[in-house]
This record gives structure tokens, C-alpha cells and sequence, in this order.
């Protein structure tokens, strides 16, 4: 069995400005939608392109590779490991 686990936060970027702010990761389907949300204001909806989660906030661009995943195999042990 596996199990996929993914981290909390994720750097997403103004496209043009190229500043970047940490934004608490509210669900993720891996490489379809990524749901954040920046500064305990606003949750941002963004859509995987194929290269990266692209979104639309207050009529600005943003971008984001998405939080980091991780995986991990059920050993026989009831033990997790990567």
C-alpha cells in the first residue's frame, strides 16, 4: 500500500513582478488543481498547464510548481518508509 502525503506550504509567484509569497496548500490533486491560500485572505484556485499550477487572483497572474510530495510504501511491519 502507499501512501501520499504532501507539505503544507508551497512558493507561489506573482508572474509579473516575480515576487514570491508561502501559501498554506487547502487540497491538491496532483497535476490538475492545486487550491492556496495567501495570507490568511484569499483562496486562489490554480490549474496545472503541464510545466506548472497557473491562477488568477485580484486580476493578477500567478504561478506555482505546487507543494513537494511524498510517498511512502506500507512495509510489512505496519512502518512507513520513502
Amino acid at each position: 500500500m502507499e501512501t501520499i502525503r504532501w507539505d503544507k506550504t508551497c512558493r507561489v509567484v506573482q508572474e509579473n513582478t516575480g515576487k514570491s509569497v508561502m501559501a498554506e496548500v487547502i487540497n491538491l490533486k496532483d497535476k490538475q488543481r492545486l487550491i492556496v491560500n495567501i495570507n490568511n485572505a484569499a483562496n486562489m484556485t490554480m490549474i496545472w498547464n503541464g510545466k506548472v499550477y497557473e491562477g488568477r487572483l485580484a486580476g493578477m497572474d500567478f504561478v506555482s510548481s505546487g507543494p513537494e510530495i511524498h510517498k511512502m510504501k506500507d512495509n510489512t511491519k505496519g512502518r512507513y518508509h520513502r
